[in-house]
C-alpha cells in the first residue's frame, strides 16, 4: 500500500510540474475539436441555404457528414498531434538535460524504474485527457445541432483508436531521442530523423534507380517505407476519410494500427533500455552514448550527400561528374558540421575522420552500385520455370476501375489484382528483345510495363522500351492482348458483376452524334460487346480506330466507356436495333460547312531548328506579328455539298481515342472544324454545333491542300 500511495504522489508532484503543457495539450485539442466542428456544420448551413440540399434528409445527412469528419479522421489534427508527442515526451525527461537535476532526482529514494513509469504514464495521460475533452466538446455541439449517428460515433471511435496508437509512435520516438542525447537541440535532429530518415532514404533510392536504371518501373511496385509511421498515416488518411462506413475505414486502419503497435512497443523497449544504461554524466552532452556520434553521423551523411548530389544534378542539366562533387561535397560538410555539434567545438571539425571516410566511401560505393548497375537491375529477366505469372500494362488504354465498394482504384492496382498471364513467355521474349534495343531508332517507341510473380513468391517490376510498329512486337502482343487474362486485367467490364439496376444512363456516340440508349437495353448491349471481345487482339487495335464509344453510368456517377469497332458486328447490330448506331463518317447533307486550317509544321520545325552556321537560311520569312514568331496557318472553309463530300470520308473525331493505336494515322498539320446544319435531324450533341476532326494521314483531297498552301505572305 506504502508502494502504491508512493507511485500516486510522485504521479500528483509530477502532475503539478507540466502544468503549461498540460495547458498546451489540452487548450489546442479544445480548439481544434471544437473549431472544426463548428466550421464543418457552417459550411453545410451555409450550402442549405443557398438550395444545396434539395430534401431535409439530404442536409440531415450532410450535416452528419460534416460531423463525422470534424471528429473522425481530420488531416487538421494530425500536426497537433506531432507537436504534442514532441512536447510532452522532451518536457517529461528534460532533467536529463541538466547533471544537477539529475544529481538531485537520484538522491530520491525512488528507483529509476519507478521515475521513468511515472514521467511516461503521466504523458499519455495527459495526451487522453486533452483528447478526449476536445473529442467530448466536439460531440456536445454535433448533438446541439442533431448532427450524429451511429456512423459518426463510431468513425470517431475508430479514429481515438487511430490518433492514441499514432501519438505513441511519435512519443517514443521522442522518449528515445531524449535518453539518446543531452540537449534540447541535439534531441530534436534525432527526433526529426527517427520521423523522417526512412521516408527520406527511399526518396533517394527511388531518385537514383529512376537516374540510372533504364528498366526502373514504380507502376506496379513502389519504394514504399515499411516502417515510416508519418508515411503511413499521410498515404492512407485519403482511403480511410472516403471509406463507405466505418467497418470499411477499420478494415484499412486496423492493420496499419497493429503495425504501429509493434513499432511503439519496440522503441518503448529500446527507450527503456538506454534510460538504464544512460550515465549521469551525459547531461549536457550532445550524445549520451559516444559510440552512437559515429554511427548516426554516418547514416544522416549518406542521404544529406545525395540530396546535395541530386540538387546539383537538376540545376546543372544532369551533370554526373558534378553530382559525385556535389555529393562528396555534401558528405563532407555533414560530417565536420556533425563534429562540431557533437563537441560544441569549432576546433573539432575534423575530429573522427575515420568515420568521415567511412561515410565518404559508403557514398561513392552507393553510388557506384547504381551507376554501373553492379548487381544487374537492367539486365534481369527471370528463367521462364521460375515464374508463375505476370501483369503487364502496355501504354495505350485507361478507363475507370473501381472496387467492390465502388471505391476509385488506381488502373495499375486493378491490373495487379485481376491481370495473371500464365503464357509468360511472349512477355518474357518482349523484355528479351527490348535488352538494348535504342529507343531512338524505334519507329513508335512506348513504355510497357511488366509485373513478374515468381513461384519464390517474390514480385519484381521492370518498365521496357518496345517499338510498336515492329512487325514481330506486334506478333508477341497478339498473343498477349487475346487471352481472356489480359482482356480481364484491363476491361473491368468484362468481369464485373454490376446489377443492371445500378445503371443509370446509356449512350452511344461517334463524336459527334449522340443517342441515348432505355437502360433496359444495358444487359443486351454488354453481352453483344463482350462477345465482339472475343476478335480482340493488338492487330485489331493497332489498325483500326474504334468508330464510337460505348457509356454506361452508374448510380455513384462511375462511368464505363467500351470502344466499338466497326468489325464488332454484334454490338452494332444491337445499336442499329435501337436505332442508336450512327457511323462515323458524315452525310454531307448535314452539314452546313467544314474549316480546315493548316498549320504548316514543316515552315515551322524549320525556323525553330538552330543554325550554328555562317550560311545564310535557305527560305525567306516574312514578316511576323510577334517578335521571334510567324503565323504560317493557314485555313479554308468549305460551303458547297459537293467540296464537303469529298472531304468527310477522309476524316476522323478527334474526341474518340484509340487506344494501342498509331500516332502517325492521323494528320497533325492539319485541323477540321464541321459545322452542323441547325435544322439537321442528325442527333449532335446540341450543347455545340461544331466539331473538331482530323485527317487520316496522306488522304487530304488535293484541292483541300491546294486551297490551304502557304503563300508566301503573312496570313
Amino acid at each position: 500500500m506504502t508502494s502504491k500511495n508512493s507511485f500516486w504522489a510522485s504521479s500528483r508532484e509530477n502532475h503539478k510540474r507540466r502544468i503549461w503543457v498540460w495547458i498546451v495539450a489540452v487548450l489546442s485539442q479544445l480548439l481544434v475539436y471544437g473549431g472544426m466542428m463548428m466550421i464543418y456544420l457552417s459550411r453545410i448551413k451555409g450550402t442549405y441555404a443557398e438550395g444545396g440540399f434539395k430534401t431535409l434528409e439530404g442536409f440531415h445527412e450532410g450535416m452528419c457528414r460534416a460531423a463525422r469528419d470534424a471528429l473522425g479522421f481530420s488531416d487538421n489534427l494530425y500536426g497537433i498531434i506531432f507537436i504534442l508527442a514532441a512536447i510532452i515526451g522532451m518536457q517529461g525527461f528534460s532533467y536529463l538535460y541538466d547533471r544537477k537535476k539529475v544529481d538531485m532526482y537520484h538522491s530520491v529514494p525512488v528507483s529509476k524504474n519507478r521515475r521513468f513509469a511515472v514521467v511516461y504514464i503521466n504523458g499519455i495521460f495527459i495526451y487522453l485527457v486533452a483528447n478526449l475533452s476536445g473529442m467530448i466538446l466536439g460531440t456536445v455541439i454535433a448533438l446541439s445541432q442533431r448532427a450524429v449517428n451511429a456512423d459518426v460515433l463510431a468513425n470517431a471511435g475508430l479514429a481515438f483508436v487511430w490518433n492514441l496508437f499514432l501519438f505513441l509512435a511519435f512519443y517514443h520516438m521522442m522518449i528515445l531521442a531524449v535518453m539518446l542525447t543531452g540537449n534540447r537541440f541535439v534531441t530534436i535532429c534525432v527526433f526529426l530523423t527517427f520521423v523522417l530518415y526512412e521516408y527520406y532514404l527511399q526518396n533517394q533510392i527511388g531518385r537514383l534507380s529512376r537516374i540510372f536504371f533504364d528498366t526502373y518501373s514504380e507502376y506496379y511496385i513502389s519504394t514504399e517505407p515499411k516502417l515510416s509511421v508519418i508515411y503511413d498515416c499521410t498515404l492512407n488518411i485519403w482511403s480511410i476519410k472516403n471509406a463507405r462506413d466505418a467497418a470499411a475505414a477499420a478494415a484499412i486502419a486496423m492493420p496499419i494500427v497493429g503495425k504501429w503497435i509493434l513499432i511503439a512497443a519496440v522503441l518503448l523497449g529500446l527507450s527503456y533500455f538506454a534510460y538504464r544504461k544512460r550515465p549521469s554524466e551525459a547531461a549536457g552532452r550532445a550524445m549520451a552514448f559516444p559510440v552512437m556520434e559515429p554511427v548516426l553521423k554516418v547514416a544522416v551523411a549518406i542521404p544529406v550527400a545525395f540530396m546535395a548530389g541530386g540538387l546539383v544534378y537538376d540545376t546543372s542539366y544532369q551533370n554526373e561528374m558534378l553530382q559525385v562533387a556535389g555529393m562528396m561535397a555534401g558528405g563532407m560538410i555533414f560530417c565536420t558540421a556533425a563534429e562540431v555539434l557533437f563537441d560544441f567545438d569549432i576546433r573539432s571539425l575534423f575530429k573522427h575522420l575515420p568515420s568521415s571516410g567511412i561515410a565518404l566511401a559508403g557514398i561513392l560505393a552507393i553510388f557506384s552500385v547504381f551507376k554501373w548497375d553492379v548487381f544487374g537491375y537492367d539486365s534481369y529477366i527471370p528463367a521462364q520455370n521460375k515464374v508463375e505469372s505476370i501483369a503487364i500494362s502496355a501504354d495505350g488504354y485507361y478507363d475507370s476501375y473501381w472496387d467492390e465498394n465502388r471505391q476509385y482504384m488506381d488502373k495499375s492496382q486493378f491490373e495487379k489484382e485481376n491481370m495473371f498471364l500464365t503464357d509468360t513467355e511472349p512477355v518474357l521474349a518482349l523484355a528479351k528483345a527490348a535488352e538494348g534495343a535504342d529507343p531512338e531508332n524505334m519507329g513508335d517507341g512506348r513504355s510497357v510495363q511488366i509485373l513478374y510473380r515468381l513461384k519464390s513468391g517474390r514480385q519484381a517490376a521492370r518498365s521496357i522500351r518496345v517499338d510498336y510498329d515492329d512487325p514481330d512486337t506486334e506478333a508477341l502482343f497478339n498473343r498477349i492482348f487475346c487471352t481472356d487474362a489480359f482482356k480481364k486485367g484491363v476491361f473491368q467490364g468484362i468481369t464485373e458483376e454490376t446489377s443492371y439496376a445500378d445503371v443509370t444512363r446509356v449512350t452511344y456516340s461517334n463524336g459527334a452524334a449522340k443517342t441515348v440508349i432505355p437502360v433496359e437495353e444495358a444487359g443486351q448491349l454488354k453481352e453483344a460487346w463482350i462477345k465482339d471481345m472475343e476478335q480482340f487482339d493488338f492487330t485489331l487495335v493497332r489498325h483500326n480506330r474504334p468508330c464510337g464509344i460505348l457509356s454506361f453510368e452508374y448510380m455513384n456517377y462511375n462511368q464505363r466507356q467500351w470502344f466499338v469497332y466497326e468489325s464488332f458486328a454484334n454490338t452494332i447490330a444491337a445499336l442499329e436495333k435501337l436505332e442508336a448506331y450512327y457511323p462515323m463518317e458524315l452525310d454531307a447533307a448535314d452539314i452546313e460547312s467544314v474549316t480546315v486550317t493548316c498549320y504548316h509544321n514543316e515552315l515551322t520545325e524549320l525556323e525553330n531548328a538552330v543554325d550554328y552556321g555562317i550560311e545564310p537560311r535557305a527560305v525567306a520569312y516574312p514578316a511576323t506579328w510577334d517578335v521571334g514568331y510567324t503565323d504560317y496557318t493557314v485555313s479554308e472553309t468549305f460551303y458547297e455539298e459537293q467540296q464537303i463530300a469529298q472531304i468527310l470520308p477522309h476524316i476522323y473525331n478527334n474526341w474518340v481515342d484509340a487506344p494501342w493505336g498509331r500516332y502517325k494515322d492521323l494528320d497533325d498539320n492539319y485541323s477540321v472544324q464541321v459545322v452542323f446544319k441547325r435544322d439537321s435531324a442528325y442527333p449532335y450533341e446540341r450543347d455545340s454545333y461544331y466539331f473538331t476532326y482530323s485527317f487520316y494521314a496522306e488522304q487530304v483531297p488535293e484541292f483541300v491542300a491546294e486551297a490551304t498552301a502557304y503563300s508566301g505572305e503573312s496570313e
